[in-house]
């Protein structure tokens, strides 16, 4: 592919966006599986538990009875959710890079520039590892969820706790959880949206960008916002706070770049 000159002096390109609406198809897609785990999990406690009362009430223990109960549970929903993790994922990471790829043409469009992205075996890899990763933090919104009810479920036995404390403790872990998956899902969407971006850029010869703060968050890293307009090669990354770092690298990092067209006279 032809490197990309601007004729004189260098251009800058117009900063990005990420389409919220894909971190949005991914949230409400992991969440409905959250939620059919959460209905599944509370129902089948609540019945055993209502079984369990009456020891409780004689100070015997039900852990026991309850144990195989949870077990089942967590065979059950760490199988679905190993077998719906990989679908989600590779959906997730395609829609990401054509909302990307789609996004870098349109602005080069307006710049000026006509082009067409083609497969790349760096960028296929660098996709298909950041697919495992997706995989395996789906997976560990269940894992972390079972855990949790493990844990409201005996101490709630050991102290002797009724059903309804029981029920508004499970409610509150299937909260964590799904504040979660949002977290992920919006991290990895800029994640996804700057790696993608960033390759097809540095294929066409885009080597500096500016780095661009962008808000989003309550609490700022003061650094990248002090960091915003700073010049940088693409390489090597921004150096800020003593690291060379790339937009979006960083949890919950919603910066970007503002890559720069070299101009026939540089």
């Amino acid at each position: 592919m032809a490197k990309l000159r601007a004729p004189g002096k260098p251009v800058r390109l117009a900063k990005g966006r990420v389409n919220a609406g894909v971190g949005a198809a991914y949230y409400e897609r992991i969440c409905l599986l959250i939620k059919r785990m959460h209905r599944d999990t509370l129902r089948t406690i609540q019945v055993h538990y209502r079984r369990a009362e009456p020891e409780l009430a004689q100070d015997a223990n039900p852990v026991t009875s309850l144990r195989d109960v949870l077990r089942k549970l967590r065979n059950k929903w760490s199988k679905l959710f190993n077998e719906q993790a990989e679908a989600l994922a590779e959906t997730f990471i395609k829609r990401g890079q054509n909302d990307a790829e789609g996004d870098l043409r349109r602005r080069l469009n307006r710049a000026g520039f006509g082009i067409t992205f083609k497969p790349d075996a760096d960028l296929k890899r660098k996709l298909s590892i950041a697919t495992e990763q997706n995989v395996a933090l789906i997976k560990s919104i269940g894992e972390q969820y079972q855990d949790r009810v493990q844990a409201v479920v005996t101490n709630t036995v050991t102290s002797g706790s009724n059903l309804g404390k029981l029920t508004t403790q499970l409610e509150a872990s299937f909260g964590i959880s799904t504040r979660r998956a949002a977290m992920i899902a919006r991290d990895q969407s800029h994640k996804i949206n700057q790696s993608v971006e960033r390759e097809r850029a540095t294929g066409i010869g885009l080597k500096e960008a500016y780095w661009r703060h962008v808000g989003g968050g309550r609490h700022p890293r003061e650094d990248h916002v002090k960091a915003d307009g700073r010049r940088y090669f693409v390489a090597e990354g921004c150096k800020i706070s003593g690291e060379y770092i790339q937009p979006g690298e960083l949890i919950n990092c919603h910066c970007r770049a503002e890559y720069i067209i070299p101009g026939y006279n540089d």
